[in-house]
């Protein structure tokens, strides 16, 4: 009688103290898991100083490659336009002189220049080479580019020409030549340059 009573008393005693030893380690029961606090851990997180600075730089890098691409949309445009110049007024060699005509079959100076900037650009230049000249921005002769115009005369009144490239210019000269292409560096013309001018600014 007495030994089978001990081994239910001595594991109520053991269940008292709040452990069991299974396979020679402590098992924790209910009331010391809860007497245990749970581990508290902290993070920071690390400033986002790195992460600005790439932004930053990213953008400055975007705003000058949509620049640089908007100088290249704008040169492409302005060379198809140079193109279209000279093509118009190729297209109109030989066609007659005559004084205060603007086309599309006979001309005066200005009114050459007027015409084949209209036909081929859209763009408005006035009737008159002086007008022209103050609406002109003024380029070197030595910075010349087909569409450029070239004056003659005080303050560009006498004569203007349009610049077609390789040191060739072609406009409406007189009843005897008609619309025909010279040099730039031709002697009559070269002795009463005033300046040259440029409407297309790319």
């Amino acid at each position: 009688m007495r030994s089978a009573q001990t081994p239910r008393i001595r594991t109520a005693a053991a269940m008292t103290a709040g452990a069991v030893l299974l396979g020679g380690l402590p098992l924790l029961t209910a009331t010391s898991a809860q007497a245990a606090p749970a581990p508290v851990t902290t993070t920071t997180a690390p400033a986002p100083v790195a992460d600005t600075a790439v932004k930053t730089k990213t953008k400055k890098k975007t705003k000058a490659q949509k620049k640089r691409e908007k100088r290249i949309r704008a040169k492409k445009r302005a060379n198809r336009q140079r193109s279209s110049l000279v093509r118009v007024a190729l297209n109109k060699r030989g066609k007659q002189y005559v004084a205060g005509a603007a086309g599309p079959n006979s001309f005066d100076c200005s009114g050459f220049t007027q015409y084949v900037y209209k036909k081929a650009t859209g763009k408005y230049l006035p009737h008159y080479s002086g007008a022209q000249m103050n609406k002109a921005r003024r380029v070197s002769k030595n910075n010349l580019k087909p569409g450029d115009l070239l004056f003659y005369g005080s303050n560009g009144s006498q004569h203007v020409s349009m610049y077609i490239g390789k040191g060739k210019m072609i406009h409406a000269t007189n009843p005897r030549t008609d619309v025909r292409i010279d040099s730039v560096n031709n002697a009559y013309w070269r002795g009463r340059f005033a300046g040259a001018g440029r409407i297309i600014n790319n």
